[in-house]
């Protein structure tokens, strides 16, 4: 999507304003009336170490998709409290319409420690060469253009089946962007996993997003294996299990999602 800002160029057209920064939505990386999750996500946190420049590496972030964030928008973080090796930032996305999201950012230093085990390897399936668009005739929202997305495991959205699927993504082009802000646009690229159930198409937003980190990768333009599972879906909500790895198997990111359908 040639005409589309990279991250870099959205981010730096954000200026500071008050205690925080503002800009514009970009039309380019919306999902209808707003941007979709992971770039709102993505903008708050760099926003944040925009503002805050010597926070500790982000363990956890808490979001709340509280509105649509289109147009004209105000990020505002702030820090809640700092110890000796933790801080905690509250960080407040308003758009046009209102409050747009509220994201709470927990970050650690490392401590020394004698306890460490790591998550099991990412599954083993085909590489991006031998699988299928996830979307066979193209992808659909705005956003979804500056991605690649491949089908390496589960099922196609609207064909039946378990509400799971395992696919390759990366981004179009470079995104000029720290690893961890490019990280958390494109792990939120995927639709919901419950759209494997879906009869037909319908409006999906999300509501909220809970993300662990457990490591940044070296190579943010890079291929991802993305995981997404509906465990349990009804009364026009869906809450999924989400996993992000690198191109060498090694987890990045566990995540857990609560979707509003209209289906």
């Amino acid at each position: 999507m040639s005409d589309s800002p990279t991250l870099n160029q959205v981010l730096d057209a954000f200026v500071p304003a008050g205690t925080g920064l503002t800009g514009t939505a970009p039309e380019s990386w919306a999902q209808g009336r707003t941007l979709y999750g992971g770039m709102t996500a993505a903008l708050a946190w760099a926003a944040t170490v925009r503002t805050l420049p010597d926070l500790p590496p982000l363990r956890s972030a808490q979001i709340a998709f509280v509105g649509p964030a289109s147009g004209s928008l105000q990020i505002v973080p702030t820090l809640i409290r700092r110890g000796r090796s933790a801080a905690f930032v509250r960080t407040s996305v308003t758009g046009e319409a209102g409050a747009a999201a509220e994201c709470l950012f927990s970050c650690g230093a490392p401590r020394d420690s004698r306890v460490a085990h790591r998550s099991p390897n990412a599954p083993s399936v085909p590489r991006p060469a031998d699988c299928g668009p996830l979307f066979p005739g193209g992808p659909g929202p705005s956003f979804a253009r500056n991605f690649e997305m491949l089908l390496a495991a589960g099922n196609r959205p609207f064909s039946g089946g378990e509400p799971s699927f395992t696919c390759w993504t990366r981004y179009t082009r470079p995104q000029g962007v720290e690893p961890l802000t490019a990280v958390l646009a494109l792990a939120d690229a995927l639709p919901p996993a419950a759209m494997v159930s879906f009869p037909e198409f319908g409006i999906i937003s999300s509501m909220t997003w809970t993300i662990e980190v457990d490591a940044l990768p070296a190579d943010a333009d890079a291929w991802f294996l993305q995981q997404a599972t509906a465990e349990d879906t009804g009364d026009g909500y869906s809450r999924q299990a989400m996993t992000l790895w690198d191109d060498s198997g090694r987890r990045l990111f566990a995540a857990r999602q609560t979707v509003t359908i209209f289906v």
